[in-house]
């Protein structure tokens, strides 16, 4: 029979062995250093200084002094003196510097409980829950967190073919409510469902133009205050003057009690009239040195135009004028300058047409007017052909029809326009002609 055990080399007691309690004792001993082993390092070469009873290292290569040719083994300090345990393969020890197990692989100490490899294929995952054949990673949990690292972060929902699903699913109970993303085409989807198995597409955005095609009526919530510095396009109900409003060309309009008026369109090169009521035989209008008269013109379509156009009835020497339009004011007071032409000349009678690039849009108004350098005469629409004009300090009794300024016509007309009631005057309003691009 041997005098070690297999395993640990533990001294047995033989048969008749006097003093047995020294061999028992011995094997507890080696017990008490191998079993739930701990050490304090790894890498020490020599013995340190001032040990205590039960201190254990592992013996790093190359050992000295008192450790000398004992590499790889665990020493222990007991009694005044270095014991040396021979490790064997798969033995494990937790080493308390680096709190790290180190294995003994039959040669040398390795850091045990290897480390996942960068790419790890599994093909089922659970989190607090069962995963399936189908739900292959399945989480339950009060939350899950994707986040960046370091800069952006995207989900990608992939599939194999136009007419597959790649979707997020809402589900009450394991049963659909509402579905999003492309679903049998690529067109992007938001569909609903009331009872898990009958869906209704309640918006598509298509995949090609973008055109988003709501398949259900839209309500807007009111608001009772309008929004601060809306961008252009911005739509909303307005709960406090109970109506609808868009913002158009930075100004709010109204949407609803539109109507639409008469409008006829020409064809290209054919000239329109910019008359808005109901008109007769058109009279004239004799200019003045510098000054400048405007009236109010709403489109009843959009209109692209290449030329404007006057008729000079009475010709001056030397003669000229210049035609203006402006922009409007959410108030619909003259604004902005948008186009001045060149000097036309009015020397000789006539219809007398100077190219433009501009275009005027429906429902919008604009101020059109005519700036004169002398006295020669231009037709006019006449009175009931152009709006009436209200404001000013005093009521007067006959209809208004032009805002009149004075200034120097050899210099840019001014923009914005400076509106004053004293501006407004009976006069009739020029007529100016719009020729279609």
């Amino acid at each position: 029979m041997s005098d070690l055990s297999p395993i640990l080399s533990l001294p047995l007691i033989q048969a008749a062995q006097a003093q047995k309690h020294v061999t028992h004792n011995e094997a507890l001993m080696r017990l008490d250093v191998v079993v739930q082993l701990a050490v304090q390092d790894r890498n020490l070469t020599t013995p340190p200084a001032s040990p205590v009873d039960g201190q254990r290292h592992i013996i790093a290569m190359g050992a000295l002094a008192a450790w000398a040719g004992e590499s790889g083994k665990i020493a222990l300090w007991q009694d005044g003196a270095w014991q040396f345990i021979a490790p064997a393969a798969g033995w494990q020890a937790w080493v308390l510097a680096e709190a790290v197990v180190a294995v003994y692989d039959g040669a040398v100490w390795v850091d045990g409980a290897p480390p996942l490899p960068d790419v790890v294929a599994v093909d089922r995952v659970g989190i607090s829950t069962s995963s399936d054949a189908t739900n292959r990673l399945a989480v339950s949990s009060p939350a899950t967190l994707f986040t960046h690292a370091g800069a952006g972060h995207q989900v990608k929902l992939n599939k194999a073919a136009v007419g597959d699903t790649a979707s997020l699913l809402f589900q009450t109970g394991f049963s659909g409510r509402a579905e999003l993303g492309t679903m049998g085409d690529d067109d992007f989807a938001l569909k609903v469902s009331g009872d898990g198995s009958s869906f209704v597409t309640a918006l598509k955005v298509d995949g090609v133009t973008a055109g988003v095609e709501l398949t259900a009526p839209v309500t807007l919530a009111g608001q009772a205050v309008a929004p601060v510095g809306p961008a252009d396009g911005t739509v909303w109900h307005d709960s406090t003057l109970g109506r609808m409003q868009v913002r158009i060309a930075g100004q709010t309009r109204v949407m609803d009690e539109q109507a639409d008026r008469p409008c006829m369109v020409p064809p290209s090169g054919e000239f329109m009239m910019t008359t808005m009521g109901s008109g007769s035989t058109l009279t004239v209008l004799a200019g003045a040195a510098n000054r400048v008269d405007i009236y109010p013109f709403v489109p009843g379509a959009d209109l692209v135009m290449d030329a404007l156009g006057v008729n000079c009835t009475t010709a001056v020497a030397a003669a000229q004028a210049k035609l203006v339009v402006y922009s409007a004011t959410a108030g619909g007071l003259p604004d902005a300058l948008l186009l001045e032409t060149g000097a036309i000349d009015l020397s000789t009678t006539g219809n007398k047409t100077i190219a433009v690039n501009l275009t005027l849009y429906r429902g919008r108004t604009y101020w059109l007017g005519v700036r004169h350098s002398a006295t020669a005469g231009l037709s006019a629409w006449p009175l009931q052909a152009t709006p009436d004009l209200n404001g000013g300090t005093s009521m007067v009794t006959a209809a208004r029809k032009t805002l009149r300024k004075t200034m120097t016509f050899g210099v840019e007309a001014t923009s914005p326009w400076p509106y004053s009631g004293g501006d407004i005057t009976s006069a009739v309003a020029t007529a100016i002609w719009l020729r279609m691009a």
